[in-house]
């Protein structure tokens, strides 16, 4: 990775709005970028007044305050699907225990005394498990429940949190699949003392070193490079971008890394600088109550790492501070967020590195009575397990209460839940299987995942990285595909396997059939440990802070509430007991047999990465292949080697002399600048938030400033991202457009010319006066009908916004543009005539124009005579 120093950002100065007193242990630096948190912040919930208390005189103590930790028990992404229409992550079984088990077990051997649980997608499932779990009856550890149905992301949780006003110290933020043995006291106190001298040093986060192939390929991470202060451990830049990948054709050229880039200042202000990419972020964070009210002021925070830590380490004026605490050796921290970690945390509690959260200690979960013994090499089994003498059980294996293996069955480095039967002449290898999963005889299963109830008949495959939701059927000698995805539920038409939401959002797709519906109960069957009931409600009344449901219809709070199943009708039903015994013909079969073969249950899934199936290895439940992350490495170094040539040609073209050497041929991407994609979303995204709360001009304008000081940008840049953003809004959503912001675009184009500019005349002119108040010169007015030629043509970062269907309106578009004056009659001159020397293909749009650019003429001609009669006449 190349470093290259930037100049520091222009600061600029923010008023602070007058604000009710709330109680806080220290002050904190804050930037106030909307209406609404001021609204949220003037006018919290009535709270209880104080209980008069004796007077103590100076003996009088504080009363102590316990220490708090707040779980977020939505991943908001859908890395799980088809797992999570079903059923929350948090609650899928790892290693035959539920993930959340970990992370309370955690907390509550740090000595954290009271826990908030968020819950968002299948809160009604987790807030069950809650109350009927061991962890409501454990003195001193009090577990709370904060529902919200309608939030969809990481910032939101926090905003309601703040809220809510529960947290009123330092606290603990994780994630509800988190596995982790380290000393969290040790962060703690390191914490608490640096804010006693430091009022502004408002998170900790806890690091772990470790190798790239650790990290990328054996977890499936990102490629993260910290910058840190290591004398005292503070962390000036967090840079986390994807790894790099294959060429997928489709515009995705070989996902190239950018280079750091690392703020010129920090050099000056800090007598050592080290640059780190040996870390593992371990998603473990000791927190001030400050950490909340920044999330209330910046609304535009969605994501923990991507927008509040870099966010605050880029607005280094305001004093707010982030540190890193390193683990030891011997300690262990890590998040299961997508299959790939799924596979490598399984790995190490088999493997006992996460001791004492290992099967043979039967301390989880918490009040079941497992029986795990322990033999080596590394393999587990419950007391009542039926293994046939002929059978072979390699290292690396767990067998929960029940299972039977059969007569010569080979199982190695697999996972096998309760009730699991394995037939005869089976091979099941690096595989988890779930309660109740049957194999019928002679399956082989590679590296798969196979959810609870879920049948295989004879003579089929599993392949490797194959998922198989609950209760799915795989026919005698069918197939199921290397990566493939099999579910009761069909795949929804807007599916993306990258995007940050969990949850199925009503309306965004149509099932056609009830088979496709997804249930509101919590189903008949448990989660491991017990069944959950019946649950129609939110949070309990012992468990829980409150509950924030939205106003959404029947259909709606079952999917997002509850989703243990799908809805079959009674044929269905029998049809689904039939391919379980084996007895389902192909013809009275209500499921494709694509996927499932013949008998099969099921839908298949395709892949929807937008990187496409050949990087499926980087998210799979599958082992990765060996020095698949080094190769694409190479790649990349490739990539750097063909941008330096290209920079080569450039120079030569320009009249720079290098000598006869052959510079190689271009293989650069086209030109297309990654930090400007990035920041044209950032723009579209600041701007369809404030278009989707009904935020007032003056508001949005607010919120655009504070974008372009913190990106170091001019108005004008802002202006001609905010106008194609206002321009897509009456064509179909992109392809990158965040799954909140979706429902603002029209499912469908406008049919024709004329009624493309009727809808875009409607937006255009609503914010016109924005438009006008950020464009300062006729220059910017000109750079801007250049970016909308780009975005016409899909070009640059504008690929796959859909902007070639205003091609046909763009001359009655840039019209519509003068009429409301964003545009004026000197700028789309100087444009044409820039334009007139250009070459054949760049003058397409101008050639579209032509008969408004010659209307434009005629009429400042005819003004030219009008004057010089008039001054004739008074001559």
């Amino acid at each position: 990775r190349e470093i290259e120093p930037r100049a520091s950002p222009v600061v600029g100065t923010r008023r602070e709005p007058l604000r009710t007193p709330r109680p806080s242990p220290a002050p904190v630096a804050r930037s106030i970028r909307s209406a609404r948190a001021c609204r949220l912040i003037l006018n919290p919930p009535p709270l209880p007044p104080p209980r008069a208390m004796p007077n103590r005189g100076k003996d009088a103590e504080k009363a102590k305050v316990p220490l708090q930790a707040v779980v977020l028990a939505d991943s908001f992404a859908q890395r799980f699907r088809p797992i999570t229409l079903e059923r929350p992550k948090v609650l899928l079984p790892l290693v035959n225990v539920p993930m959340i088990e970990y992370t309370l077990e955690f907390l509550a051997s740090n000595g954290v005394e009271e826990v908030f649980v968020f819950c968002c997608a299948h809160a009604a499932q987790i807030t069950a498990y809650l109350e009927q779990s061991a962890w409501s009856t454990i003195p001193g550890f009090v577990v709370h429940a904060i529902v919200s149905t309608n939030c969809v992301s990481a910032g939101e949780a926090m905003r309601l949190i703040d809220h809510r006003h529960v947290i009123r110290a330092d606290f603990v933020l994780v994630s509800g699949d988190t596995v982790a043995n380290m000393d969290l006291r040790r962060a703690i106190e390191a914490h608490r003392e640096r804010r006693k001298t430091e009022k502004l040093a408002i998170m900790t986060m806890c690091v772990k070193a470790s190798n790239r192939r650790q990290r990328e390929e054996r977890a499936g991470e990102s490629n993260l490079v910290i910058a840190l202060d290591p004398t005292v451990g503070r962390v000036l830049h967090y840079d986390d971008n994807p790894s790099p990948g294959k060429d997928t054709g489709e515009g995705h050229r070989g996902r190239k890394l950018p280079p750091v880039s690392l703020d010129a200042s920090l050099f000056s202000e800090h007598p050592n600088v080290e640059v780190r990419t040996d870390l593992r972020d371990c998603h473990v964070d000791v927190c001030a109550p400050e950490v909340l009210y920044l999330f209330t002021d910046n609304f535009d925070y969605q994501q923990i790492r991507r927008d509040f830590v870099c966010g605050t380490l880029n607005e280094r004026e305001l004093g707010n501070n982030v540190y890193a605490h390193e683990l030891g050796p011997r300690e262990y921290a890590a998040r299961v967020h997508n299959l790939r970690t799924y596979d490598a945390v399984s790995r190490d509690i088999v493997g006992r590195w996460t001791y004492p959260h290992v099967p043979d200690v039967n301390s989880l979960p918490r009040g079941a009575n497992t029986t795990y013994s322990h033999a080596w090499p590394h393999s587990y089994a419950e007391s009542d397990v039926r293994v046939d003498p002929s059978a072979v059980i390699g290292p690396g294996v767990v067998l929960g209460a029940g299972c039977v293996v059969g007569k010569d069955a080979r199982v190695s480095r697999s996972v096998l839940g309760r009730g699991v039967v394995v037939g005869a002449g089976c091979v099941v290898d690096g595989s988890y299987l779930q309660e109740r999963v049957r194999l019928g005889e002679r399956v082989k299963t590679t590296s798969a995942l196979i959810c609870e109830g879920s049948v295989v008949h004879d003579g089929a495959v599993v392949g490797k990285g194959a998922v198989l939701s609950y209760d799915v059927v795989l026919g005698p000698g069918a197939v199921a595909a290397d990566y493939s995805r099999v579910s009761l539920a069909s795949q929804p038409r807007d599916d993306d396997d990258d995007s940050d939401d969990d949850s199925f959002h009503v309306g965004s797709a149509e099932p056609s059939s009830s088979a496709r519906r997804m249930s509101g109960g919590a189903g008949a069957g448990g989660f491991g440990f017990g069944s959950l009931g019946a649950q129609s409600g939110g949070a309990g009344a012992g468990a829980g802070v409150g509950s924030d449901y939205d106003s959404e219809d029947e259909a709606g709070r079952a999917i997002r509430e509850g989703g243990a199943g799908v809805v079959l009708s009674d044929a269905e039903k029998a049809a689904l007991d039939r391919a379980k015994a084996g007895t389902l013909s192909a013809a009275d079969s209500p499921w494709p047999s694509d996927g499932v073969g013949a008998g099969g249950a099921g839908y298949l899934w395709h892949c929807a990465s937008r990187y496409g199936a050949e990087d499926e290895w980087r998210f799979s439940v599958a082992p990765a292949p060996a020095g698949v992350a080094a190769r694409a490495y190479d790649v990349d170094d490739g990539l750097d080697s063909d941008d330096d040539r290209a920079h080569v040609r450039d120079d030569a073209a320009a009249g720079v002399a290098y000598g006869d050497g052959d510079v190689g041929d271009d293989s650069s991407d086209g030109g297309v600048d990654e930090g400007e994609a990035i920041f044209r979303k950032e723009v579209a995204e600041t701007f369809l938030r404030c278009v989707k709360h009904g935020y007032a001009q003056a508001n949005a304008v607010v919120e655009l400033q504070g974008l372009k000081m913190a990106e170091n940008r001019t108005f004008a840049d802002i202006a001609r991202y905010v106008l194609m953003t206002v321009l897509g809004l009456s064509l179909p959503a992109p392809r990158d457009v965040a799954k909140e912001n979706a429902k603002l675009y029209p499912a469908r184009a406008p049919e024709g010319a004329a009624a493309t500019v009727k809808a875009v005349r409607e937006r255009v002119k609503e914010w016109a006066p924005l438009l006008t108040r950020f464009l300062k010169s006729e220059d910017d007015q000109v750079e801007m009908l250049l970016t909308l030629e780009d975005y016409c043509a899909e070009d640059e970062v504008f690929r796959g916004m859909n902007g070639g269907l205003l091609v046909p309106a763009f001359a009655k578009i840039l019209h519509m543009l003068y009429d409301v004056d964003v545009l004026s009659e000197v700028s789309v001159l100087a444009w044409a005539e820039e334009k007139a020397h250009a070459s054949e293909e760049d003058r397409r749009f101008l050639k579209l124009a032509q008969p408004f650019v010659d209307w434009l003429k005629d009429a400042d001609e005819e003004s030219d005579d009008d004057s010089e009669e008039e001054e004739s006449d008074s001559d």
